[in-house]
């Protein structure tokens, strides 16, 4: 299988870790269509901790805390880092 390479973003946020079933969820719950900068959706990637996971990336938006707990609820095992 080919080695996929995303880029890095210089700002924003990134949900790692997500179940793969939940990805989207997480993305609609983002309402990412709206934004408008880079967003970035990767599911059944590879994945030692779950086999498969879900990743996604927004350029230039950091979380509120009312989406935090909206992954946690969908997509517990999910980590959120802030890119600054």
């Amino acid at each position: 299988m080919k080695k996929l390479e995303v880029s890095a973003i210089e700002e924003g946020t990134v949900i790692d870790q997500i179940a793969s079933k939940s990805t989207f969820k997480v993305a609609n719950m983002l309402n990412i269509q709206d934004i408008d900068q880079v967003v970035l959706v990767g599911v059944n990637l590879s994945s030692k901790k779950l086999g498969k996971k879900g990743i996604i990336k927004i350029g230039g938006k950091s979380l509120t805390q009312e989406e935090v707990n909206k992954i946690a609820l969908i997509a517990p095992d999910a980590t959120m880092n802030i890119i600054k």
